[in-house]
């Protein structure tokens, strides 16, 4: 061996061991405050200032300008929220986040630091550059800055305590996030023996000992789309312990505890994507220093350290050794799987790309990878298996994201959309028994269809000379037709016109782009007005558009089954019409089925004018399963009366499919549509409505040759149903489209049937269709499970051409037949069944007498003969006995013999009916028992019960032979064939008397009785419990006070105990309230009076002594202490540093400090509402205009003196009550308008806060729901009438309540858990209807009259309106689509219509209960709360106004206005009668 060779293999073996073990600590990035960086403040929560960016970050596809550096190991380019919104949640997360190790980090016991700096160091650039040519090679990427964290030394965050101290667990880690003007990077770096805790215990565990793992990854957070908010994309590094473990221990770059991500592009971004290197070259790029004194070896260049000084750039041309040309091979296993080489690592994943390479690919990298002792790679872990983990937000949360391709360490990819109406193929894990495969579902594909499979499911693709998405292929070049409806209300200046299912007809000339649309039976002025909504017909224009080289037209993605969600707005006067669009599938003639629902308004357009409309580009954007588009459009009216004018109107649509989420995607991400003309008009005479359009579709801003060929411009010859196919410059082909022939210039349609080109099969008959043709099944035959194949219809079991009576069914090929039963025969007609009469045959004994039954006869020997009637023989003196009246009791339900056996009771035994037992003799046994029942007793010598003597089951029966003996007599002498098992039986004592303590033999329970034997109330013990003490005396038992009754209706509150975090009081030995009451969860302490009620001063928050109840209180000053929301507030202001941003956060806090029920970003629309402690609540985040809904949960303070709480009546007559915050408001009616001089405080309640609120017209009285008080109450309208609480436990947010009149019940909605319950009027009978498929369930109504419950759920994500009987059943959602904020719910006694007051929509719309007659009221609200109906007349509380409003049904115009002295926001609205209405 030379000396070079020998040098070689000693460097190699040098970086082999250097391999194996992590990066050390010393050759992570500089960090410190000698490399300048800054140190985050220590404590808990703590977030850097922020660090501007000199050059924008792109982050997945947005961009971003500034940094912040958390406590809690993560970088954000927002501002973050405190760190019980997101410390303890798993991904995605609602802001942008770089995670390389998300945990509750605490460093304000002194332990480590956290270090971050912005650096344009060429070193470290030059590093950066390096790391990222090896993972991914081939691209270019020149780093100019680097943000660098570094975490050193810190600790998770735990309780501590005198007996523990600080924890000697502690982490380092470092994350490196570089970028350029297009690309940016991120490095998380894990040295050696850095990792010694993986996860953080939550901080409201309340003594549970659970640890949540730490999360690394990155999370895109909530994005703004065109209609509504949605979650981005994530990406995962780790799923559990192990994988965390695994940071250190392995990589994505060739060095363990160096992982590298490809994090954001300025062009297009799906998700995060990882480096793919298993390998270094063949001699390493990195040694450590002390391996580079030796000098360079002839012919190479020196060797680099870790990080050192080389060419800043990762184009492949500076690298020096790149391993003959290849890219190296896949990664070290670090999770599910690894990109297969081939894969374009650093490029968002591309749609034509497979969403998970086929199994046997990596199986194939699997078999490449070298053992663990291989220097150039990382060992795959035992523990790694394949999986997919989907979104972790609800199971409600539909992805966008099909099977996310592999990546390490449980990483996956999730792109998430929310969208109403989105109806995704949505798919998790998988196994062998659920996989769905071509086998199971090819019947799924077309018959145009090829199926294909892949190692996670099956996708369909169509065949050559067809087009499609798979599930439904069309043949290319043909001409297509569209069939369809057209239905809903269009308002056209203020009158609503209604379409109701007009035809709609649409023909489309594939070859160049020519769509024509005509809608019959349109009306005047609808007819007129509809002219400028040409996007009615666009949808078919984009479906079957004229293909431009690297594009596709929509069908190919959609095929026949999709929605399209279009908004159209007009300017100048802000009118806007909805349409819904939905595809059906293809129809037996293979045309395209297509219903159309308008609902909206639409610029008034006079008769006679015309509508010209301008050629248009249109930009569509392609995600998995949905595709948007947002354009805006000009169009001219011109008109005898006003001349030409122009107008315009934006076009808001989405159009959502089925994807198949497993195979290939071959589609683009964006593709413009050019629309060259478009010709609208109305035909007044035939009232029709066309629309004709000529569609392109190429890649957007493309300049193509192809735009002076005869196939794009349109002045080819081909026949309309063939393709033109361009070649050179003006050259081109005529080819006739699949299932035509002839020159194609002329075509003419192939007969597939009769030219034997068919794929029917047998059984099956071929019907020609324009360009193709189908199958259909022949009479008895049906498809198959592979749809295609036709088989027998077994008819005897479907249930076709049932038999008549007395025959049965026999299934034939094709076919049935019917065959009578047996002792029946065939009428002359061939079909009927009769009975048969045996008896023509003679087939008795000549000594026997043969008698005729239906469906059968009997034999029976004639006298002095005996036998069975078919052999009868003299008798001979012993004749047998006859039956006795016992036996044919018994016999006659179960059964008796005849001469053919035993003859069926017509209809069988019925279950469970009494079958008498009889002795030897055939008498009835003294005691009889009932074999389904358990009853026993006894009966006489003819079978009658004796009184007195029937027992329950599970007790000793009586002694029927001495029915007034004692226990030794009892047990006991039961008849042959008992005891039936699981009876009991008692034990007795010496005496024969029954022993005190009795057991059941079979339930294992055990209790008291006395000297007859009977229970002692209060005794009975359970199996596995100790047995009762009979020799103790009974006590009756004390009756619950008042605390015992309120601790354990909170323990009892749900199957799972007590509602989380609420209070549950502490009682003594005799039930009172202890002196001394503290919170299990917050650790709050207080003293109490003897009614349970807490002493002003005494309470003390969690850390400090406890108070001492036998002590007076001590008030407190008069200036209160700051609350947590100004304490947090103050600490944010200081943060960033005394002058915060607009778009900065800041709790706001009202005038008392509590937190205000709306918290929001800055001054921007991105709110939320909160509960008392200053927690988000669920489902009310939005980015709308339209703020959320926020109720309040502390009640605002009340000047002294305070009025009495009892009841003012409101003058006689018909009044508004109306809920105000801390009172109930009276406002007679004087008709219809509001009487404001004589309005009244109806109740003045201090403390609360009343939300809903109903009248009993019956006994005069009104019900309301305390938010703050947690209660229901009600009271008498009667002057001095005091309040009466109905119910005061259980209740969390108590908002909407109904009282129903007729059945004398009350309904109500709890918005904080989310059901809905009922109860009496006086409280009792409390019961749950529901508990689920609710976010945040508001109003609630009752119509007594048919006993229907409506309730609105206003959950920002899927708003919506439902329908239930007040028993809970036939639950149904009744409104679902054009909804937003539905607050106010009432019904309109007169229609007998449901009506709703949006404040999302700022409509007011009605509809009928079995959800038809939808119309809208009015269209311009501001912001209501709750309704009511009366006289024509809506009135509801409006919290802009902050008053009551007045709204005519029939004119739709508002009428009058109540604006309150007090101004704040009304809550809930009902109406006070005189008499029931």
């Amino acid at each position: 061996m030379s000396m070079g060779k020998l040098m070689i293999f000693l460097l190699q073996l040098s970086w082999t061991v250097h391999l194996v073990t992590a990066i050390q600590r010393k050759y992570i990035f500089p960090y410190g405050t000698l490399s300048g960086d800054l140190t985050l403040q220590k404590g808990d929560d703590e977030t850097s200032k922020v660090l501007a960016l000199k050059r924008p970050l792109y982050f997945y596809e947005s961009q971003f300008n500034e940094l912040y550096v958390a406590t809690n190991g993560i970088i954000s380019a927002q501002d973050l929220p405190m760190e019980k919104q997101y410390v303890d949640d798993g991904f995605p997360t609602d802001f942008p986040v770089i995670a390389p190790f998300l945990a509750d980090i605490d460093t304000s016991q002194g332990n480590g630091a956290i270090y971050y700096r912005v650096t344009e160091s060429p070193t470290l650039l030059n590093r950066v550059a390096q790391e990222v040519h090896r993972g991914f090679p081939g691209g270019h990427f020149t780093p100019t800055h680097a943000v660098i964290a570094t975490w050193e030394n810190v600790a998770a965050y735990e309780e501590v305590t005198r007996a523990t101290g600080p924890s000697d667990r502690l982490n380092t880690f470092q994350a490196v996030v570089a970028y350029d003007e297009n690309d940016s990077y991120a490095l998380f770096l894990y040295p050696e023996d850095g990792l010694h805790f993986f996860g953080t215990r939550p901080k409201e565990s309340y003594n549970v000992e659970i640890e949540l793992p730490a999360r690394v990854g990155f999370s895109r957070g909530e994005v703004s789309f065109i209609f509504s908010r949605m979650e981005g994309p994530y990406y995962s590094v780790t799923s559990n312990e192990q994988s965390l473990k695994n940071l250190y221990q392995v990589g994505n770059t060739g060095v363990p505890g160096v992982w590298l991500f490809h994090i954001g592009n300025r062009y297009s971004f799906e998700n995060v994507v990882p480096a793919a290197v298993g390998a270094s070259p063949t001699i390493p790029e990195f040694l450590q220093p002390s391996h580079l004194d030796h000098g360079a070896l002839p012919g190479q260049s020196r060797l680099q350290p870790y990080g050192g000084d080389l060419p800043l750039t990762s184009d492949p041309q500076y690298r020096e050794h790149d391993n003959h040309g290849k890219p190296p091979p896949a990664s070290g296993p670090s999770g599910p799987g690894e990109y297969p080489a081939k894969y374009p690592a650093r490029e968002p994943e591309p749609r034509n790309q497979p969403h998970q390479p086929p199994l046997e690919d990596v199986k194939q990298q699997q078999q490449l990878q070298p053992q663990a002792q291989a220097p150039q790679v990382v060992p795959r872990p035992e523990h790694t298996v394949l999986e997919v983990f989907p979104n972790n937000r609800g199971e409600s949360s539909p992805h966008m994201e099909s099977d996310p391709p592999l990546a390490p360490h449980g990483g996956h990819f999730v792109s998430v959309v929310e969208e109403e109406d989105v109806d995704f193929d949505t798919g998790g894990g998988f196994n062998t028994e659920t996989k769905e495969t071509c086998a199971r579902f090819q019947q799924q594909c077309s018959q145009n269809a090829d199926c294909t499979d892949y190692s996670s499911g099956f996708c369909c693709h169509c065949r050559s000379g067809f087009y499609g998405n798979g599930r439904h292929c069309l043949p290319d070049g043909a001409p297509h037709r569209v069939n369809g409806k057209v239905s809903g209300t269009v308002i056209v200046g203020s009158t609503p016109v209604d379409l109701n299912s007009v035809d709609l007809h649409a023909y489309i000339v594939v070859s160049d782009g020519r769509a024509y649309t005509a809608i019959s039976e349109v009306p005047e002025p609808v007819g007129w007005a509809l002219m400028p909504v040409a996007p009615i017909g666009e949808l078919f224009g984009w479906l079957f558009a004229l293909e431009l080289p690297n594009s596709q037209a929509g069908f190919k993605i959609t095929g026949a089954e999709f929605t399209r969600h279009a908004e159209v707005t007009f300017y100048p006067g802000n009118q806007r019409l909805s349409i819904v669009q939905t595809a059906q599938g293809l129809d037996s003639e293979n045309h395209l089925s297509v219903d159309t629902r308008l609902h909206g308004d639409v610029p008034f357009i006079a008769p006679g004018a015309t509508v010209q409309m301008e050629p248009y580009k249109e930009t569509y954007q392609y995600y998995p399963s949905v595709v948007r588009s947002t354009s805006v459009r000009e169009f001219t009216v011109v008109s005898a009366e006003r001349g030409s004018e122009t107008f315009t109107f934006q076009l808001h649509q989405n159009i959502t499919y089925h994807d198949c989420r497993y195979g290939p995607r071959a589609g683009p991400e964006t593709l413009q549509l050019t629309t060259e003309r478009v010709f609208v008009m109305y035909v007044k005479d035939e009232n029709i409505l066309r629309y004709a359009i000529t569609n392109k579709i190429s890649p957007v801003g493309g300049q193509f040759k192809f735009k002076v060929n005869p196939c794009y411009s349109g002045t080819h010859d081909c026949d309309t149903t063939a393709q033109c196919l361009p070649g050179e410059g003006q050259q081109y082909q005529c080819q006739c489209a699949t299932g035509y022939m002839g020159d194609g210039r002329n075509c003419y349609d192939v007969d597939e049937c009769v030219e034997g080109l068919s794929l029917c099969g047998a059984h099956a008959q071929c019907v020609n269709l324009p360009g193709s043709h189908r199958c259909q099944c022949q009479s008895g035959y049906k498809f198959g499970f592979d749809g295609r194949t036709c088989i027998d219809v077994d008819e005897c079991v479907e249930g076709i051409g049932l038999c008549g009576a007395n025959a049965h069914c026999v299934n034939l090929p094709g076919s049935h037949r019917c065959q009578c039963q047996s002792g029946y025969e065939f009428d002359i007609d061939g079909r009927t069944c009769i009975d048969l009469d045996e008896c023509r045959s003679q087939p008795c004994h000549p000594q026997a007498t043969c008698s005729n039954t239906l469906g059968s006869f009997q034999c029976q020997c004639q006298y002095d003969f005996q036998g069975d009637g078919f052999q009868c023989v003299p008798s001979n003196g012993h004749p047998e006995r006859p039956k006795t009246q016992c036996e044919q009791h018994r016999d006659s339900l179960q059964g008796g013999l005849s001469p053919r056996g035993p003859r069926p009771v017509p209809g069988g035994l019925a279950p469970g009916a009494f079958v008498p037992q009889c002795d030897e003799q055939g008498q009835y046994r003294a005691l009889q028992c009932h074999g389904s029942t358990g009853h026993c007793w006894c009966v006489d010598s003819r079978g009658q019960e004796r009184a007195g003597t029937r027992t329950l089951p599970r007790t000793p029966p009586t002694n029927c032979d001495r029915p007034g003996e004692t226990c030794s007599d009892t047990a006991y002498h039961i008849p042959e064939g008992y005891p039936i098992p699981g009876v009991f039986v008692p034990e007795c004592d010496e005496q024969g008397q029954y022993r005190a303590l009795q057991c059941h033999g079979s339930t294992g329970h055990c209790w008291c009785v006395d000297s007859r034997g009977q229970e002692r109330a209060g005794t009975r013990k359970g199996p596995g419990t100790s047995q009762p003490n009979c020799d103790e005396k009974d006590h009756p038992e004390r009756p619950k006070t008042h605390c015992e009754h309120q601790r354990d209706s909170l323990q009892t509150t749900s199957p799972e105990g007590n509602v989380d975090g609420a209070f549950v009081p502490q009682c003594d030995e005799q039930g009172q309230y202890r002196a001394l009451q503290c919170h299990g969860a917050t650790g709050h302490c207080w003293c109490v009076d003897s009614r349970g009620q807490e002493r002003a001063g005494t309470r003390k928050p969690p850390g400090t002594s406890q108070p001492n109840c036998d002590e007076p209180a001590v008030v407190p000053p008069t200036q209160r202490p700051e609350t947590v929301c100004e304490r947090w507030r103050a600490s944010l202001v200081d943060h960033y540093g005394g002058l915060p941003r607009p778009h900065h956060y800041l709790p706001q806090c009202d005038p008392q400090g509590q937190f205000n029920p709306i918290q929001c970003y800055g001054d921007s629309s991105y709110c939320w509402c909160v509960d008392r402690d200053g927690r988000e609540v669920a489902g009310t985040r939005s980015h709308d205009v339209v703020k959320p809904a926020c109720v309040p949960t502390v009640a605002p303070p009340t000047m002294h003196p305070l009025p009495r709480p009892d009841v003012t009546p409101p003058p006689s007559g018909t009044s508004l009550l109306y809920a105000q915050g801390q009172q109930i408001g009276a406002l007679p009616l004087n008709g219809t308008l509001m009487d404001s001089e004589r309005s009244s405080t109806l109740l003045a309640l201090h403390g609360s806060i009343v939300v809903g609120i109903d009248y009993d017209c019956r006994e005069k009285k009104v019900y309301w729901t305390d938010l703050a008080g947690r209660t229901i109450n009600r009271a008498r309208l009667e002057p001095g009438a005091e309040p009466e609480t109905l119910i005061n436990t259980g209740l969390t947010s108590p908002e909407g309540l109904a009282v129903d009149v007729v059945r004398r019940a009350m309904f109500w909605v709890d918005s904080t858990p989310d059901k809905i319950e009922r109860a009496n009027l006086d409280g009792s009978g409390r019961q749950t209807l529901f508990d689920t498929d609710m976010v945040n369930p508001r109003a609630i109504i009752v119509d007594s009259s048919t006993g229907t419950l409506y309730w609105t759920d206003w959950n920002r994500e899927a708003p919506k309106i439902e329908r239930s009987s007040v028993d809970g059943h036939s639950r149904k959602v009744l409104v679902k689509d054009g909804i937003g904020l539905p607050n106010a719910l009432t019904f309109d006694t007169a229609t007998r219509q449901v009506c709703w007051a949006d404040a999302g929509t700022k409509r007011l719309e009605c509809i009928a209960s079995d959800g038809t007659g939808r119309r809208v009221i009015h269209s311009n609200l501001n912001y209501p709360f709750s309704m009511v109906f009366y006289a024509n007349h809506f009135y509801f509380t409006d919290w802009r106004r902050d008053g009551v409003i007045a709204l005519s049904r029939d004119s739709s115009q508002f009428t009058d206005e109540y604006l309150p002295d007090q101004r704040s926001h009304l809550y809930g609205v009902t109406i006070a009668t005189t008499h029931c209405l």
